[in-house]
């Protein structure tokens, strides 16, 4: 058989010898010397290095003013994080964060999400490359000058100037935000959070800080380089860091005259993370309870929407570390193996897959269509077990392109293989591809997960909550309760009071609304705010959440709380979306009309004449959401 022709990928921002315009910090050092002095004392450079003689692994991550992690090359494939890490406030070894003791954690070199790879990127500078057994090399250890600021050849070959590098001091808070959370997390998309009750959270800070109301007000002036200087060691002073504060906030007055010199203490304050070894400072400034240190009781950010800046020139160009810069890395593995193994070898294959998956997490669907497709090709050639994942991989892909046929035929494939799990996902993904028969596909999925998991996991609980509305839909009532309220019982057992529970809680609630159950649907719905307000307090389930039990008061005539919950509601839309958004059109709709079967048609009045105006700019005067809102405002008084 003739070997496959090579895929050739664009890697746009990244022109080809990206590798040789990196030419290390030394070369900085003449034309800044103090910056450079400066930095090399920072615990940024010393964010990775060969692990020391004795130590249990071959790499140090971390400067150690915290912790140090140890990670080792196993195989081709596969990198381990060490189950010990060291603790400078312990001086001490201890248990690895996420790890059970005495249990190394393996990962992927390769994996799309998890890939060890992207531990090494943002641990180092430059451009890493693949050496021997595939084990990966970094360019230079460390967070050095180009890590922020960009290979610096076309610099150096100018003799300076600022149009041949890039600068992060250039970009508006929200870029810079964005910027340093490259590596440090960045802040969550609006209307997705993550669960603000986890104390690993704290160590997050861009996500953090972008939840402040100090930032989301501060109309630019507060940036992570407010306090933080890059080229320096972090300070440790809280004066200085409270003499920041005072640059905006004077005058405030305190009760006494401790609490007035103490701003970070108070509203910045230390949480232990989950090995006790660990603090964090919380980024999320505001005013906290005692004994509360995640998440402060004071939320006027709940009502202000992310902050949004104009985009500056320099914010048009990815960071340095961005992960698309790993791409070159997938690469050389499918062209390594290539040459080494042949085309058609089952290891081309999952480097294949890899890049494939990798291409799909950056969104380059259509580029990642073409690796998937060959490694599906090899795979099928050698009948490889693989072949289920890959088909089921290029057919989410497929899916996400608009190809829904050739997306429907190859979830079949992967449905009917030996891998039960991909088995289970696949019927899952073929139900909204096939409404008419989607409770058929579901019963299918559930089948394969129990299976898999046993009937009692919480993969099992979210595929019993798609069922029960594909058959809720199907007016099938008495059986969707039935599946909701085991997935709810496996949800509680298992997750406790989660966000997934909430869902569950959401959904059961209005079914048993619907079926004019109000009494049972209450506690229920008022059960998943609760969880919701706690972990995601400012989320599109939340803000749902408020409307479906607002929509249950104003059935019972309670109309004061019906109306606090749709303002709520649209308080959180109006912060994820903008206050010009057809979410917010709905809710004002809804309020509107609430406020209407009232008689206080004057506030009626008001919420339908703002959604009225977001209808006719959305969606034109003629727009039916349009002509709904007018008919409704011509029955007012």
């Amino acid at each position: 058989m003739a070997p496959l022709p090579r895929c050739m990928f664009i890697l746009p921002l990244f022109p080809l010898g990206i590798c040789a315009q990196y030419v290390g910090s030394q070369s900085c050092q003449p034309c800044h010397p103090g910056q450079f002095t400066a930095q090399a004392m920072s615990e940024h450079v010393h964010a990775l290095a060969p692990a020391k003689p004795g130590s249990p692994g071959e790499w140090a991550f971390g400067a150690g003013r915290k912790a140090i992690t140890y990670v080792s090359h196993k195989d081709e494939e596969t990198y381990i994080e060490r189950a010990a890490s060291y603790f400078a406030s312990t001086k001490s070894m201890g248990v690895t964060p996420g790890h059970q003791p005495a249990i190394d954690l393996e990962y992927p070199t390769f994996d799309p999400t998890t890939s060890g790879a992207r531990c090494f990127r943002c641990h180092s500078t430059g451009q890493p490359v693949l050496a021997a057994g595939f084990t990966i090399q970094p360019a230079e250890n460390g967070i050095r000058c180009e890590a922020c600021h960009g290979s610096g050849a076309a610099h150096v070959a100018a003799g300076g100037g600022s149009a041949t590098i890039r600068n992060p001091k250039r970009l508006n808070a929200v870029e810079l935000n964005a910027f340093c959370g490259t590596c440090h997390r960045k802040p969550p998309e609006a209307g997705v959070e993550g669960d603000w009750t986890d104390p690993w959270n704290a160590r997050h800070q861009p996500a953090s800080l972008s939840q402040a109301a100090c930032f989301r007000k501060s109309a630019g002036s507060l940036s992570c380089l407010t306090c933080h200087d890059p080229h320096a060691p972090l300070g440790t002073s809280a004066k200085a860091y409270d003499q920041r504060c005072a640059g905006c906030h004077q005058g405030v007055r305190h009760r006494t005259v401790t609490a007035g010199t103490a701003c970070v203490t108070c509203h910045m304050p230390e949480v232990q993370e989950p090995a006790p070894e660990l603090h964090f400072t919380n980024h999320w400034i505001g005013i906290y309870a005692n004994g509360n240190s995640l998440v402060p009781v004071s939320r006027p950010d709940r009502s202000l929407p992310p902050l949004s800046l104009p985009p500056t020139a320099e914010g048009k160009f990815a960071p340095p570390n961005a992960l698309s810069t790993l791409l070159p890395l997938f690469a050389q593995a499918v062209s390594e193996r290539e040459k080494a193994l042949g085309a058609w070898d089952a290891k081309v294959a999952r480097s294949l897959k890899a890049q494939g998956l990798f291409l799909k997490t950056l969104g380059d669907l259509e580029a990642a269509a073409v690796p998937l497709g060959k490694a599906l090709e090899i795979d099928r050639h050698n009948n490889d077990p693989d072949l289920f994942a890959v088909e089921e991989s290029l057919a989410q892909t497929y899916e996400l392109t608009g190809n829904r046929r050739q997306a429907f035929e190859l979830f079949q494939q992967a449905a009917v293989g030996v891998d039960l799990q991909v088995a289970a996902r696949s019927y899952a993904s073929l139900a909204p591809l096939d409404p008419a028969h989607a409770s058929d596909y579901y019963a299918k999925a559930i089948a394969a997960q129990e299976k898999v998991t046993g009937a009692d996991h919480p993969r099992v609980a979210m595929l019993l909550n798609r069922l029960a509305q594909a058959l809720e839909e199907k007016q099938n009532f008495r059986e969707s309760e039935l599946l909701l309220r085991r997935a709810l019982a496996i949800q509680r057992k298992a997750l406790g009071p989660s966000p997934d529970t909430a869902t569950t809680l959401i959904n059961l609630g209005s079914l048993l609304q619907n079926l004019q159950r109000a009494g049972e649907a209450e506690p229920l719905e008022r059960e998943a705010i609760a969880i919701l307000e706690q972990k995601r307090p400012q989320s599109v389930e939340l803000a749902a959440a408020y409307t479906n039990l607002a929509d249950l008061l104003s059935t019972q005539k309670d109309f004061a709380p019906a109306v606090a919950l749709l303002r709520r509601a649209i308080a959180i839309d109006e912060a994820i979306y903008g206050t010009d958004n057809p979410e917010v059109a709905v809710d004002l709709t809804n309020l509107g009309e609430l406020l209407k079967g009232h008689g206080q048609d004057a506030a009626a009045r008001t919420a339908l004449d703002r959604a009225l105006a977001i209808y006719e700019k959305r969606f034109g005067p003629q727009s039916p959401q349009a002509r709904d809102v007018r008919e409704s405002l011509r029955h007012l008084r």
